[in-house]
């Protein structure tokens, strides 16, 4: 593959992305995911005047504090604000997946709409620079949106918290999650919708497929939310590994059925 195409494929594929209505998707599931658990861990509880342990967080606390020692010696109210802010660190995990979904679908979908693919098909450009600089154009946005939630995020809990959450939040636990197992589940998710794009010709059933990786995580965060099953660190960096090796496969699959002489032919 050529550096110097994929840049040059990739700066097209940004400013074509950057004039859809998609490209706000992402900014909108970063809001909804930062207001969120700010509402139910610290909004909730000021307006009730109800700081209460529900039974079921006290239960899924207790499993779980053997893998989160930083617990230890928090107030009940800081022990279940840190838990809630926790569980939604999985949100932002789906923010750049559920985000660029769309921006993903539209990168080949909408060429075919606009009937620029064809051009693009006759340059010297291989089928691998192409999907890669698609995938890549809806990745880097999302992940600088993410960014900025996390920069927002923790800004939040370091203001609003109660004493000691911030400092139990911080850890190269919640760092692997974030920097690591985020962006490889949204490149799998992305790589899946650009592959289903190329064979199809419906955004919606393009993004449909994207939702096989959104799937696993959702299960992931119900799992944490109920203490049966917590992600450790060395759990996230077998799972990075596994989730590498899935993308890379991805990309070659793609590759290998992208079929560019017939894929304009069942454009109809």
């Amino acid at each position: 593959m050529s550096a110097t195409r994929i840049l040059a494929l990739l700066q097209k594929e940004l400013l074509d992305l950057s004039r859809t209505r998609a490209a706000v998707m992402p900014g909108i599931w970063t809001l909804l995911t930062l207001v969120v658990p700010f509402v139910i861990a610290i909004g909730v509880p000021a307006v009730t005047g109800d700081k209460e342990v529900d039974r079921d967080i006290t239960e899924a606390l207790d499993k779980v504090l053997k893998y989160w020692p930083a617990l230890e010696g928090l107030s009940a109210e800081a022990r279940t604000q840190a838990f809630f802010f926790q569980q939604f660190l999985m949100m932002l995990v789906l923010v750049p997946v559920t985000g660029s979904m769309a921006l993903a679908a539209y990168s080949i979908i909408g060429e075919k709409q606009a009937r620029t693919l064809e051009p693009l098909l006759a340059t010297p450009a291989t089928t691998g620079e192409i999907l890669l600089a698609k995938v890549l154009a809806s990745f880097l946005p999302a992940l600088a949106i993410e960014a900025v939630g996390i920069v927002l995020y923790f800004g939040g809990i370091a203001v609003l918290g109660a004493p000691g959450v911030f400092d139990a939040l911080v850890s190269t636990r919640t760092a692997l999650v974030l920097l690591v197992l985020a962006p490889l589940a949204t490149l799998i998710a992305l790589q899946v919708v650009v592959i289903a794009s190329s064979r199809v010709n419906d955004y919606r059933t393009a993004q449909q497929f994207g939702t096989l990786v959104v799937l696993p995580i959702v299960g992931v965060l119900i799992a944490q939310g109920t203490g049966v099953f917590w992600l450790t660190s060395p759990v996230i960096v077998i799972a990075a590994a596994a989730l590498l090796v899935v993308w890379i496969l991805l990309l070659l699959f793609g590759i290998a059925i992208f079929e560019r002489e017939q894929i304009l032919t069942r454009w109809k």
